[in-house]
C-alpha cells in the first residue's frame, strides 16, 4: 500500500502546483491591472465598479490561500524558516498590503510600533507576516466603522531572545462568549450564524493558530459582541549580533529585468517598478532573457518560474554562467507559495522568493533589499 500511497501523494502535490499556476496567474493580472485602474482619472461610477471587482478577486484569493494553507499545514508538510529578517519592514509592507482595503470601509488602521522593537530578527518572515495578515483580514472583514489598531513592542528574554508581541484591535462586531473557545476551529464561521452576512470558509483564523504553533508561539483573543476584538500574537525570535558601525551609500537607479511569459504579468510588475523610476526592461521567455543579460548587467532580476520551453531554474542556470552575472540577485516570481517549493528555489540558486498576485509592496521591498550598498567604517 505504500507505493500507492506514496504515488497519490506525488500526484496531488502536481495537481495543487498546476492548480496554483492556472489560478494565481490570472488573479495576479486581475488584481495588478485593478489597483494601475484605481489610480487614474475615474467617474464615481466607474470607481464603484473597479471596487467591486477588486473585493471579488481579494475574496477569491482569500479562500484559495487559505484552503491551500490549512491543507498543507494539517498535513505537517511547513517548515519554519530560520534567517535574519527586518521585523519593521514585514509588518509594514502588511500594512500597506490592507491600506486599502481599511480605506474602502471607511477605517482608520492606526500602527504604534513602540521605540524597543529591533530593526532585525532571525525566524520565519514569511509566515510570521502571513500569520499578522490573517489577523488583519480578519479584523478589516468584521469591522465596519471604526479602526484597526496595531501595537508592536519586544520583551527581551533572559536568553538573549526576544518575544515580539503583536496587538490588532479592532471596533468591529465582535464575538459572542460562548464562540471565543472555538474561534480559531476550522470552519467554525460555516457552523455559526455568521456565514449568512459574511462570505469564506471560516479558515482565516484556523490556519493563524497553526501558523502561531508552527513558529512555537502563541495567539490569544478577547471579545465582546458589539465591541470587539482584541487578538495578541506573541512569537520568540532569536536576534542577530550586533553589527559593526556603517556608512551607508546612495545606490544608483537600479536597472531591473522582469522575465515573465504572461504579458499581464509583465506589464504590472513594469509599472510598479516605474513608479518608484528604476530602469526595468522584461523578456517574455527564458531565451530572451539570456539574451538581455548577455547585453546588460541587471542589479536585480524577477524570474517566472512557470514558463513554457526553458523554465526559470533553467534559465537563471544559464543566467549565473554569462560574464558580470555570477552574483546577480535573481528573485523566483511563482504561484507556488509551498514551504518545500520555497526551499527548492534558494537550493538552486535564487536569492529571494515572491509568491503570486505580487503585491507592489513586496516588489519595491525586494529591490531595496537587494540594491542597498554600504561600506564598513574602519574600527
Amino acid at each position: 500500500m505504500a507505493p500507492v500511497k506514496d504515488e497519490l501523494s506525488t500526484l496531488q502535490g502536481q495537481f495543487l502546483a498546476s492548480l496554483n499556476h492556472e489560478i494565481r496567474t490570472p488573479l495576479s493580472g486581475i488584481l495588478g491591472m485593478t489597483d494601475l485602474l484605481l489610480e487614474t482619472p475615474l467617474s464615481d461610477e466607474q470607481k464603484e465598479y473597479l471596487d467591486s471587482v477588486r473585493l471579488c478577486a481579494e475574496n477569491l484569493l482569500d479562500v484559495f490561500n487559505a484552503t491551500l494553507e490549512f491543507s498543507a499545514l494539517s498535513a505537517n508538510r511547513v517548515v519554519a524558516d530560520e534567517v535574519e529578517f527586518p521585523i519593521r519592514e514585514t509588518l509594514e509592507s502588511a500594512l500597506t498590503e490592507f491600506a486599502y482595503q481599511a480605506q474602502s470601509k471607511g477605517l482608520r488602521l492606526v500602527r504604534r510600533f513602540e521605540d524597543n522593537l529591533p530593526e532585525t530578527g532571525i525566524g520565519d518572515a514569511a509566515r510570521l507576516r502571513q500569520l499578522f495578515t490573517n489577523i488583519l483580514r480578519n479584523a478589516i472583514k468584521f469591522t465596519n466603522d471604526g479602526e484597526i489598531d496595531v501595537t508592536a513592542s519586544v520583551a527581551r528574554q533572559s536568553d538573549g531572545s526576544v518575544r515580539l508581541s503583536i496587538r490588532v484591535r479592532d471596533t468591529g462586531i465582535g464575538i459572542p462568549e460562548e464562540k471565543v473557545a472555538s474561534i480559531f476551529d476550522s470552519f467554525s464561521q460555516v457552523e455559526g450564524g455568521l456565514s449568512r452576512s459574511y462570505n469564506g470558509l471560516g479558515l482565516v483564523l484556523a490556519v493563524a493558530k497553526k501558523l502561531a504553533t508552527l513558529l512555537h508561539g502563541e495567539i490569544a483573543v478577547e471579545s465582546k459582541p458589539g465591541q470587539g476584538s482584541i487578538f495578541t500574537i506573541r512569537i520568540p525570535l532569536r536576534t542577530p549580533a550586533e553589527p559593526q558601525s556603517a556608512r551607508f551609500a546612495e545606490p544608483a537607479t537600479p536597472i531591473i529585468l522582469v522575465v515573465d511569459d504572461d504579458s499581464v504579468g509583465q506589464i504590472v510588475a513594469t509599472r510598479m517598478l516605474r513608479r518608484r523610476m528604476y530602469q526595468v526592461e522584461c523578456a517574455s521567455s527564458g531565451l530572451a532573457a539570456i539574451e538581455a543579460a548577455g547585453k546588460r548587467k541587471y542589479d536585480v532580476i524577477f524570474m517566472d518560474l512557470q514558463m513554457p520551453g526553458m523554465d526559470g531554474f533553467e534559465t537563471a542556470s544559464r543566467i549565473r554562467q554569462l560574464p558580470g552575472h555570477v552574483n546577480t540577485p535573481i528573485v523566483a516570481l511563482t504561484a507556488n507559495c509551498s514551504a518545500e517549493y520555497r526551499e527548492t528555489c534558494l537550493k538552486r540558486g535564487m536569492q529571494g522568493f515572491l509568491a503570486k498576485p505580487v503585491q507592489s509592496a513586496d516588489l519595491i521591498q525586494a529591490v531595496e533589499r537587494f540594491t542597498s550598498k554600504c561600506e564598513v567604517s574602519p574600527a
